[in-house]
């Protein structure tokens, strides 16, 4: 039992709120999130609840307490011991599961790599994997058969899945595009693993069972079932593929005609040093799991929004070839060029974009234990306490961003100037603006990429790598739901997991738009 006043804190139950009976075929998260966003908080910010088995946990509601968890004490808090054994085995040992000072110690030395000026250089990249990707969907829209007039339809998560991870391993490993475009070894069994790892089973719901309440997590990988072998598999093959990754780098750096100013991540990561092979290889799981993974579930709702919205649509395809070329385009704009036009003539691109983040947090939920005895806001919070961080209900707080709070409307960042990213090395040093977010009171009312010291350190790469993907597909394509009965948000089946995804993925007609 926690040693927490209840005075302190509201107090509330999840199943008095949502009994099982009503659960039904939506994940406990959802249903989570979707409560705390109507929860009252207290004085200290903190709101306790109790779980499906009556285990006590503590969210963190009020931005007072969020900039002590996140950015004053934040390493006072540290992952729970059942989310690292869940994430190990495919986004590694690295960044985003180190802490303490090795944390810092990582981070510090990462950071050049996704410094703002470092992800401007990948622009051009990006652009030319996204244009590729579009032009091949456009010569499958094209010739798809026109049996009864029926309209081209696909799975954009699945789209998104595989474009991003083409980004990821171009401009994170430093591979070459014609790696992609010709299928090596390499990348065909990032895409093998990741589908298969990414999918669900029945199996995980019983891992998560076990994880949560009967086993302790250092003896969870070692249950035999078939899911806990086809992970510790693929976690090795993973990691084979990244060492021989590093190995390829290191041997092209070293050759005469190496050109030393590559920005990828891992060409950064290695000039800058301090890190072994075992190292890096651990920092390259979580890139690839984290980097693509996130961006591919963020382009599934910007697709499903504006599917919902066809006017917020045409406007955006309006802005989109106003000021950037056609993805056929033989002379496609510089770098240079694209990060000018990107950041500081697209003004609704970059609302969309932003309004997306905070709307449908691709992470809706995430975890922290006191790793000591302390404080949060005033109230004692003894070490083993479990505490959630709930991006998906924080952002669409009505008290941080007014009754509109939970209505997507991306013109609420039109009225302030156009600002797409942040430097890491730069602003207060955490890789977060210093600007308060936009019609709000505090810089903790989005909590996409969290804030402080463990914020996401490739929110610019993921931010550029969005509005990049969405350019390309807007400029050349209309979206609209093939189940029109899913503009109804509480009739999607969301998936289980780190990230907030359709569990069904989500089937949209595509239309050509002549013109570009």
């Amino acid at each position: 039992m926690l040693s927490i006043s209840p005075a302190a804190v509201f107090t509330f139950s999840v199943t008095a709120s949502y009994p099982l009976t009503k659960i039904g075929d939506s994940t406990y998260l959802s249903i989570f999130c979707r409560v705390v966003e109507k929860v009252p908080h207290q004085r200290h910010g903190l709101v306790r609840y109790r779980t499906l088995i009556n285990q006590e946990r503590i969210i963190v509601a009020a931005p007072e307490a969020l900039a002590e968890v996140l950015t004053t004490k934040s390493y006072h808090f540290k992952k729970p011991q059942s989310t690292v054994t869940a994430l190990k085995p495919i986004a590694g040992m690295g960044i985003l599961l180190a802490e303490g000072d090795q944390h810092k110690q990582q981070r510090k030395t990462l950071l050049p790599a996704f410094a703002y000026r470092h992800i401007k250089d990948l622009y051009g990249l990006m652009w030319n994997i996204s244009s590729h990707a579009v032009v091949s969907l456009t010569e499958a829209v094209a010739t798809a058969p026109k049996a009864e007039q029926q309209p081209y339809t696909m799975d954009i998560m699945q789209w998104a899945s595989k474009t991003t991870l083409d980004i990821i391993f171009v401009g994170g490993m430093g591979q070459s595009v014609d790696s992609v475009r010709s299928q090596d070894s390499n990348y065909m069994t990032l895409r093998r693993i990741y589908k298969t790892v990414f999918s669900q089973s029945r199996q995980d719901l019983i891992l998560f069972i076990l994880r949560m309440w009967v086993l302790p997590s250092w003896l969870l990988p070692y249950v035999p079932l078939k899911r806990n072998i086809e992970l510790r598999r693929e976690s090795q093959t993973l990691r084979d593929v990244c060492r021989q990754l590093i190995r390829q780098k290191k041997s092209d750096l070293e050759s005469e005609v190496a050109d030393k100013r590559e920005k990828d991540i891992l060409t950064v990561a290695l000039n800058y040093g301090g890190f072994t092979e075992d190292e890096l290889v651990e920092q390259l799981l979580t890139f690839l799991a984290a980097g693509h993974e996130t961006t591919a579930t963020a382009l599934t709702w910007a697709v499903y929004a504006l599917s919902k919205n066809p006017e917020m649509q045409a406007k955006l395809r309006d802005e989109i070839r106003a000021y950037l070329p056609s993805p056929s385009s033989p002379s496609p704009k510089s770098t240079e060029e694209l990060a000018t036009v990107i950041d500081n003539n697209m003004p609704y691109l970059h609302a969309i974009c932003l309004e997306v983040l905070r709307y449908f947090a691709p992470v809706p939920v995430t975890f922290r234990e006191a790793a000591i005895d302390t404080s949060i806001n005033g109230a004692p919070i003894p070490a083993g306490t479990l505490l959630a961080i709930c991006p998906r209900a924080t952002n669409h707080d009505v008290s941080l961003w007014g009754d509109d709070a939970q209505v997507f409307n991306p013109d609420r960042y039109l009225l302030q100037p156009n600002r797409t990213h942040t430097d890491p090395l730069e602003e207060n040093g955490h890789g977060e603006s210093s600007d308060k977010n936009v019609g709000t009171r505090s810089n903790y009312a989005t909590l996409t990429f969290s804030h402080g010291p463990r914020s996401c350190i490739g929110q610019s790469f993921s931010k550029a790598e969005l509005a990049i993907l969405l350019a390309t597909l807007v400029g050349r394509f209309e979206f609209a739901l093939v189940d029109e009965s899913l503009r109804d948000e509480t009739k999607l089946k969301l998936r289980g997991g780190a990230t907030n995804r359709p569990a069904h993925g989500l089937h949209v007609k595509v239309a050509l738009v002549g013109g570009w």
